[in-house]
This record gives C-alpha cells, sequence and structure tokens, in this order.
C-alpha cells in the first residue's frame, strides 16, 4: 500500500523533530549537569544480569495477562499473544512516539482478528492503567523515602492519579459512560465508533475482568522494581525498594511525553537523570548513571522481547496420512473398475 504525500511529509517531520529534540536535549543536560562527571565501571555480574532479566521476562508476562485480559474474545493461542506483546514491547524500547500500541494493534488485527476499535481501546486502558498505578507508587513511596522529594513533582503525580482513577471511572460507572458515548456519538465520524466502545466497555464492566487487570498491572510493577534494582546496582546505585520504585515511576511517568528520543537516546538519559536528581542523587552522578541505565536497560530488554517475540512463529503441523473415503455404510468404497468393451 502506498503512502500519500501528506502522510510521507508528516511522517519525515515527526522523524526531524524526533531527531532535533534527542540532539537538543542530550546536550542542554550534558551543559545543565555534566561538568565534573565522574564515570564508574558497570558490575556487569552473573546474578545481576539474571535478575534484570528475569524482572523483564516477567514484565512481559505481566503485560501478556493484562491483553488477555481486555481481549478475552480472540483468535490466536496464549502462545501468539506472549508473542505480540513482546513484539510490540520491542518496538516501543526502539522507536519513538506510542510505537508499541501501533505495533500490538496491528498485531491484533492479523493474528487475533481483533478490530482496529477494540485493539486501540485496549491499549488506551492499559496504558491509563499503567499511569495510575505509577503515579500511586510515587505518592506513596515518597512517604517511606529519606530524602524529601519536591512537592511540585508529587504534585503531578497526584493529579496524574486523580485524572486516571476519573477516567476508569467514567468507564466502568454506566451512567457517565452512556453520557460520553452519546456526546461522541452525535460526531458523524464517531458514531459508529461510539457505539462499538459502548459494548466492549460494558463487557469489560466485570468483576473478574477487573481483578485480572488490576492483578496484572500489580504484577508488572513488581517486575519492574526486580528489573531495575538490579541495573542499578550495576552502574552503583544503591537505593532502598521505596526510593527505587520512586525514581522509576517518575522516570516512567516522564516517558509518556509524546516526543521521545529513537531508543530513548537523549530523552531518556534525561528522564533518567531528572528522576535520580529528585531523588537527591549528586547530579554528576544522576548524568553518568542515566546515560549507562539506558544503554543495559536496552541490553537486557531488548533480547528478552526478542526471545519472545519468536512465540509468533506459528509451529507447522504434522501432515495426516490421507484416509480412503468412506461410503454411507461406513465401509471403505471399492476401487472403481475400468468398463468393459465388447468385440
Amino acid at each position: 500500500m502506498s503512502v500519500s504525500g501528506p502522510a510521507r511529509r508528516g511522517r519525515l517531520i515527526r522523524a526531524a523533530i524526533t531527531s532535533v529534540v534527542t540532539v537538543l536535549v542530550l546536550v542542554l543536560v550534558w551543559r545543565l549537569l555534566g561538568h565534573g562527571v565522574t564515570w564508574h565501571s558497570v558490575d556487569l555480574s552473573v546474578g545481576s544480569v539474571l535478575l534484570a532479566a528475569f524482572g523483564a521476562a516477567c514484565f512481559l508476562v505481566g503485560r501478556a495477562w493484562r491483553f488477555g485480559a481486555l481481549l478475552s474474545r480472540r483468535d490466536g493461542s496464549s502462545r501468539e499473544l506472549l508473542g505480540a506483546t513482546a513484539a510490540s514491547w520491542g518496538a516501543g524500547l526502539l522507536l519513538p512516539g506510542p510505537s508499541a500500541d501501533v505495533t500490538f494493534v496491528a498485531l491484533a488485527r492479523t493474528r487475533f482478528a481483533v478490530g482496529v476499535a477494540r485493539g486501540s481501546g485496549s491499549a488506551v486502558v492499559a496504558r491509563i492503567l499503567d499511569a495510575v498505578s505509577l503515579a500511586l507508587i510515587a505518592v506513596v513511596a515518597s512517604f517511606f523515602t529519606a530524602y524529601h522529594e519536591p512537592p511540585p513533582v508529587l504534585l503531578l503525580a497526584a493529579c496524574v492519579f486523580a485524572a486516571g482513577v476519573g477516567v476508569l471511572l467514567a468507564m466502568i460507572i454506566p451512567g457517565p459512560r452512556t453520557v460520553i458515548t452519546r456526546v461522541a456519538g452525535r460526531v458523524p465520524k464517531l458514531a459508529g465508533l461510539a457505539a462499538r466502545a459502548e459494548a466492549e466497555l460494558d463487557e469489560l464492566n466485570s468483576r473478574a475482568r477487573w481483578a485480572n487487570l488490576l492483578g496484572s498491572t500489580a504484577f508488572c510493577r513488581v517486575a519492574t522494581v526486580i528489573q531495575y534494582t538490579a541495573l542499578m546496582h550495576m552502574v552503583g546505585i544503591n537505593l532502598g525498594v521505596a526510593q527505587t520504585w520512586f525514581v522509576l515511576s517518575i522516570r516512567t511517568l516522564l516517558l509518556t511525553i509524546p516526543i521521545q528520543g529513537i531508543a530513548g537516546i537523549g530523552t531518556g538519559q534525561a528522564w533518567w537523570a531528572g528522576a535520580l536528581v529528585f531523588e537527591g542523587v549528586p547530579a554528576e552522578l544522576a548524568v553518568s548513571a542515566g546515560l549507562t541505565l539506558q544503554a543495559i536497560d536496552l541490553a537486557v530488554s531488548l533480547p528478552v522481547a526478542g526471545l519472545g517475540s519468536t512465540l509468533l512463529f506459528r509451529r507447522s503441523k504434522p501432515t495426516e496420512p490421507e484416509t480412503p473415503p468412506v461410503d454411507v455404510v461406513g465401509s471403505s468404497t471399492p476401487p472403481t473398475r475400468e468398463p468393459i468393451h465388447a468385440g
């Protein structure tokens, strides 16, 4: 399918903006915080690498568990769902913007016969659950850390939590949900989508479904703190569980900003450095650790995502031996005799 001229120009413009932002953010962070940076050796011990990989694998399983709860009516197996989740996660690690969600929606359509509207809605619900859980952890963890976090950061996290909970309640409670879908249905281009959304959200409104969604999201949060505790230990930053959770939550919330660097270059290091500075880590150590954390994070997460993506490959089915046709009474059909010609 060919790409139209305006769409091609839009992609080029977004790619150019992303590249410029990547370079500018990296230069800005280095100019402001990078003076006097002392590089520390990375402790790539077998135990730390395996623990980080284990956390990444558990995070992948948690994401697949959540998508399985969101897409209970689908084609394909759980093995393929795990592979699609891994492929979309890998795309999000490498490409800027909502690449993970776009990849998952495309795979859900082609692999699991899930419509674009339903796949997009599932991705949006998953994003909201991530934002709510991360903001909640940031606020709660701040009460258990020795360092006094900046009040504006906590206020922003509290606002994100309140807004996310409000959106989720609007999806769950029938009254507000119906009002939203009716308003959207008055827009000609959204009428069909609003009707489908109402049906999907009504099906989502069950205790068992939300128990799976909340359980899988909590599982993801625990998995990430295991992974990044091991990664921070590799670069010489040994924080407690509460401090690690706070830093990780703020850094991941910053990743929701629409413009990100390719493979997190520039922006990823800036978010790591900023979150560590908020926790009281000296600026020089925060910058050097942020640069290194982004690299070793990709070195651990990308192989896990790549291995998980191989589950998308369908196994070849064994060929079954052909059986002779059976007539109506159950016996094998006798071989056809050649006609006998006279003379």
